[in-house]
C-alpha cells in the first residue's frame, strides 16, 4: 500500500535526521521526521485518500508495479502486479494516521518514520 500512496507522500515536508536536511517525502529505508508543517499536509492527503477508499468495494484490487520475468523459452514477459486489500483495514490505518498527524499539527510533538 505504501508504494501506491508514495507519489503523494513526496509532497510532505520532512527532515532527514541522518543528513540533517529538509526534504520532501519519506526516506524509504531510513528515518524521516514530520513536524507541524508536514503534518498539516499529511492530514489533508490522508483525509483525501480516506474519502476515496471509503467509496471502494470491500475487497480492493489495485494495480502495482510493472514486473517481468524470463520464461523457459528465454522470452521476457511482463505484467502489472495486482495488489489486494481489505477496505476496512485500509480505512482503519488511514484513520489512525490522520489522528497521529492531527496531534503533530499542534506543534507539541513530532512524528518519526523509521522506513520500511
Amino acid at each position: 500500500m505504501f508504494g501506491y500512496l508514495q507519489d503523494s507522500l513526496k509532497w510532505i515536508e520532512t527532515i532527514n535526521p541522518d543528513r540533517n536536511e529538509n526534504e520532501f517525502g519519506l526516506n524509504y529505508h531510513g528515518r524521516s521526521i514530520i513536524e507541524k508543517t508536514g503534518a498539516i499536509k499529511l492530514t489533508k492527503l490522508m483525509n483525501a485518500w480516506y474519502l476515496m477508499f471509503l467509496e471502494a468495494p470491500e475487497d480492493i484490487v489495485l494495480t502495482g508495479r510493472f514486473t517481468w520475468k524470463e520464461d523457459d523459452d528465454l522470452q521476457i514477459n511482463g505484467s502489472y502486479e495486482k495488489l489486494s486489500f481489505n477496505r476496512n483495514e485500509i480505512l482503519d490505518t488511514l484513520k489512525r494516521l490522520i489522528e497521529l498527524s492531527t496531534t503533530v499539527e499542534s506543534g507539541e510533538c513530532i512524528m518519526i518514520y523509521y522506513g520500511i
